[in-house]
């Protein structure tokens, strides 16, 4: 089951490998993203990151779908990581289940994009992906770690 989607841009990191994973009792992370997958030194230190007693998969968007969409993986408290809103849309579209909070928690300035949260810029293409995001799932969420008050999506969005 899943218990939260994060995007986040660095993955998994210490941040997410500390809080995110203890505040939720996780027993499973997938990390989805169809670059990671082929990148041998960037899955090495997504292995290196991964806390002692979980499990980690490192899918491309499809296969991550499969892998949740397994029965099996039902009875797990998944923490589901992906790089951009685009890749949590598209996961979210491809899975049986619904997911009812999505977390963003770090998106990199790029060309065209506006900070709206902390460490959050997003470009108009984000933007789209968000609201698609607010139609399909029940929370999206910005914040850094479980500590922080959350802001609502909707609320921060409709200002840009």
């Amino acid at each position: 089951m899943v218990e939260l989607l994060r995007v986040d841009e660095r993955l998994l990191h210490g941040q997410v490998a500390v809080t995110w994973v203890s505040n939720l009792d996780i027993t499973s992370i997938l990390i989805a993203n169809d670059d990671v997958v082929t990148n041998e030194m960037s899955k090495m230190a997504l292995k290196m990151a991964k806390p002692t007693g979980i499990n980690l998969a490192i899918r491309s968007i499809d296969e991550g779908a499969a892998l949740l969409n397994d029965p099996r993986v039902e009875k797990s408290k998944v923490l589901v990581l992906v790089k951009t809103v685009q890749d949590a849309s598209r996961l979210i579209e491809k899975i049986n289940e619904k997911v009812d909070h999505v977390n963003i928690g770090g998106i990199k300035r790029k060309e065209g994009s506006k900070l709206i949260a902390p460490a959050v810029y997003v470009n108009e293409d984000d933007v789209n992906a968000l609201n698609k995001l607010i139609e399909m799932v029940d929370k999206v969420e910005f914040r850094m770690v479980p500590s922080e008050n959350a802001k609502s999506a909707e609320s921060i969005i409709k200002n840009f």
